[in-house]
């Protein structure tokens, strides 16, 4: 695992790639960087392509930006999609936490044929999405055996 740098429209995202399988893109949340999930990566790459950006104007992403909420949160929905599209995943399941998570839920709902699964933690999902969702609160039990059971490969 080592990061990589890749070049979009108006942004550099730092990202790292591991695994192989139905691919997973983790978004972190305010502030956060992609090694939130530094402890949950190699558990969803046994059976998961993951891939984990820092998102736009986090961490070694560059370029920062001036955008209020509405319109940062629509820059991270094309950041995320450009990203996967680059790296070959025309659909893919998304997790998302704090501001990651509501970036998710935006991505689904903007591009729901994109979406295979949306996974939100510590965000709501609004408006709903179309595709299967689940929503986890992190401050409660350890949710990391729902998450993986969620995202199995072939589950319906």
């Amino acid at each position: 695992m080592f990061d990589e740098w890749v070049d979009l429209w108006d942004v550099t995202l730092r990202i790292r790639r591991e695994g192989s399988g139905p691919p997973v893109l983790l978004l972190h949340g305010h502030a956060g960087t992609l090694e939130v999930w530094d402890e949950l990566a190699p558990l969803l790459a046994a059976h998961h392509t993951v891939v984990r950006p820092d998102l736009r104007g986090h961490g070694a992403s560059a370029r920062a930006t001036d955008e209020d909420w509405p319109a940062l949160v629509h820059e991270m929905v094309l950041d995320s999609l450009a990203l996967m599209h680059s790296l070959g995943h025309d659909s893919f399941a998304v997790v998302g936490r704090d501001l990651g998570g509501h970036v998710a839920a935006a991505l689904a709902a903007e591009h729901p044929t994109k979406i295979d699964r949306l996974v939100a933690v510590d965000a709501v999902p609004l408006p709903p999405p179309a595709c299967p969702t689940l929503v986890l609160w992190s401050d409660g039990p350890p949710f990391t055996e729902s998450l993986l059971d969620f995202l199995r490969p072939g589950r319906t």
